[in-house]
């Protein structure tokens, strides 16, 4: 089961991929996909394939000598990972796949976040629709406990909003809002608890770290989608462990 979900992960990374650049746009999401990201020019159908173009390509387009971008790599072999491990811990297709895509939907928000400073509306907005109606999916958690979780990661949404208003406009963005939001209707309660605390602390101790370290000031910009990302993916897989684990100590 794992080796199949790995395999379709491969595809659903590669589709991110190749709709990458269209998140941040009004650009229709449909159309020629296999361009090359920087001079626009046609590439061999082999480019809309999981790494086949992009080996055979050597990495560099073939008509501007341009390199690919990272996620072309990152995001299949990213996601077949994920999509295996999602398998593992859930140990049913059906749940390892949903675990997997939408722990593909974080890797991805992760990457956006980086390269653009953004949670894009494209990606959050149709995740959140897919998680609602999919609910019924989870092996053990109901669909109560999804619309529970989406509901308490909007009131800790609102309140971390409201907690870094002294810290500044960039402190936390309604990007990591609306990323917070997801999360809760992904992982459900009590899931939401462990995944936004450990999201919340992680982008807290490294922003700190770096402005110790004067490595940023208050003004730069310091993306916490990706610890949030990270937060998310724990609690997608281990989450009702970590906190049946805390709550029998």
């Amino acid at each position: 089961m794992a080796i199949i979900a790995a395999v379709v992960g491969l595809f659903v990374g590669q589709a991110f991929h190749l709709v990458f650049d269209r998140v941040y746009t009004d650009t229709p999401l449909g159309g020629p996909l296999n361009r090359c990201p920087a001079c626009r020019a046609s590439l061999h159908p082999a480019h809309t394939l999981p790494l086949v173009g992009l080996v055979l390509s050597r990495g560099r387009c073939p008509h501007c000598s341009a390199r690919f971008p990272w996620h072309a790599l990152l995001l299949p072999v990213g996601a077949a990972a994920l999509f295996a491990v999602s398998t593992l811990v859930f140990d049913e297709l059906g749940a390892g796949l949903l675990g997997g895509f939408f722990a593909t939907v974080f890797l991805v928000l992760t990457l956006t976040d980086l390269d653009r400073r953004l949670i894009p509306n494209r990606i959050v907005y149709p995740s959140v629709v897919l998680a609602i109606a999919l609910s019924w999916g989870w092996p053990d958690s109901s669909v109560v406990d999804v619309l529970a979780g989406g509901l308490v990661g909007v009131a800790i949404a609102a309140g971390l909003l409201l907690f870094s208003l002294p810290f500044g406009v960039n402190a936390f963005g309604m990007g990591d809002v609306k990323m917070i939001v997801l999360i809760g209707f992904v992982v459900g309660l009590p899931a939401i608890i462990v995944g936004a605390f450990l999201g919340t602390i992680g982008g807290g101790v490294a922003a700190a770290l770096l402005l110790l370290l004067r490595l940023r000031s208050r003004r730069d910009y310091i993306p916490h989608g990706p610890f949030l990302a990270l937060g998310a993916i724990v609690a997608l897989f281990w989450g009702q462990d970590i906190w049946d684990w805390y709550t029998d100590r």
